[in-house]
């Protein structure tokens, strides 16, 4: 048996184990994927090599082709949890290798980002316009822009708001409920007019189907993929997007917007919280929002926020966030009257 053929048959097994103790469908997308890749490497490579010399080898060519630092290093973890479990006693003794040929110690390291230099105040505020992008799927964009607010205002992280529901939100109280998946727990966030009113215009447009339950994904999607953005086709039923698709969505539009490249999705929740410590917010209420348990995670994560305090340019962001809003509830009024049943309230 080659080398190849050997990871072909120990792969399937790690992924069936897998989905036997009913690992989320995301995840398996996502192991599934690299194991996939790295597999399809191992093909190319003469049979001689071996898989110490297939692995750095695989992580050049992945640097070559673009990928970020943190991006292989996330490849490479995958491979070795792969290999960690395939040398145990516990897997088949047929399949299973002698050594884990992985050494993310050797992993390019991910370059450490500047949270205060990730957008200005300025290019941030640009980001509360509901102007559609000239990119393809424009007809998507009201589902977009309440992502991106929900993003950038209530500073949710990403797995967070793939998860909420529409019935986790209060329009009434102007509430929203957050499902943490780090412990299951849930907290409580004020949802700030901009956001609200997003999310109203959101579900006025028709893109997420009235027949859909409450518990069903509010930020749901059609398209057929198997793992990140694909053909918004609808051959697929509603279902819950995956990381890949909403990341590529908002870079593309924060590019288009402020023309920074290589903003993610938890940058967002970064820069909002910059907002928020510029405008005057604790560090015990900024805790609270983000959803940590312990003040020193909060201490850490905005410490090198609270270098630059600029209250002025912080409210020039919050008058801009403000207007934004003021033009989304003037929107919504004028569908109001055009027709009476075309803005949907939620308790």
């Amino acid at each position: 048996m080659t080398t190849h053929e050997h990871y072909t048959l120990a792969a399937a097994e790690y992924l069936s184990r897998l989905r036997w103790r009913n690992v989320q469908p995301t995840t398996m997308r996502n192991y599934k994927s690299v194991l996939d890749a790295f597999g399809a490497f191992l093909a190319e490579q003469p049979t001689s090599r071996d898989l110490y010399g297939a692995v750095s080898a695989w992580q050049e060519q992945l640097l070559s082709a673009g990928k970020t630092p943190s991006t292989v290093r996330q490849y490479l973890t995958t491979l070795k949890i792969f290999f960690d479990k395939a040398t145990k006693r516990s897997f088949p003794e047929h399949l299973r290798f002698a050594e884990n040929p992985v050494d993310t110690d050797e992993a390019p390291k991910a370059v450490t980002r500047p949270y205060e230099e990730l957008l200005t105040d300025e290019q941030a505020a640009s980001l509360f316009a509901n102007t559609p992008p000239s990119f393809r799927f424009q007809e998507h964009w009201p589902r977009t822009y309440a992502m991106l607010m929900l993003l950038l205002n209530e500073k949710i992280r990403n797995a967070e708001l793939l998860d909420l529901r529409l019935c986790d939100l209060d329009l009434i109280h102007h509430e929203l409920t957050i499902e943490s998946g780090k412990g299951r727990k849930y907290r409580v966030v004020d949802l700030c007019e901009l956001s609200e009113t997003a999310v109203e215009l959101y579900l006025t447009a028709g893109i997420r189907p009235a027949y859909l339950p409450d518990d069903a994904p509010l930020f749901g999607t059609t398209a057929a993929h198997r793992y990140g953005a694909g053909r918004t086709d609808g051959a697929e039923p509603w279902h819950r997007g995956s990381s890949a698709w909403i990341s590529s969505l908002v870079e593309r539009v924060v590019y288009e917007k402020t023309g920074v490249h290589d903003i993610r999705t938890h940058d967002l929740r970064h820069i909002g919280a910059r907002i928020c410590l510029n405008a005057g917010t604790s560090l015990e209420q900024l805790q609270g929002e983000l959803g940590h348990s312990d003040s020193k995670v909060t201490e850490r994560y905005s410490g090198r926020l609270l270098q630059r305090r600029r209250r002025e340019s912080a409210k020039a962001v919050l008058d801009a966030r403000a207007a934004a809003a003021a033009e989304n509830r003037a929107a919504l009024r004028r569908l109001a009257e055009q027709d009476e049943d075309s803005v949907l309230y939620i308790a």
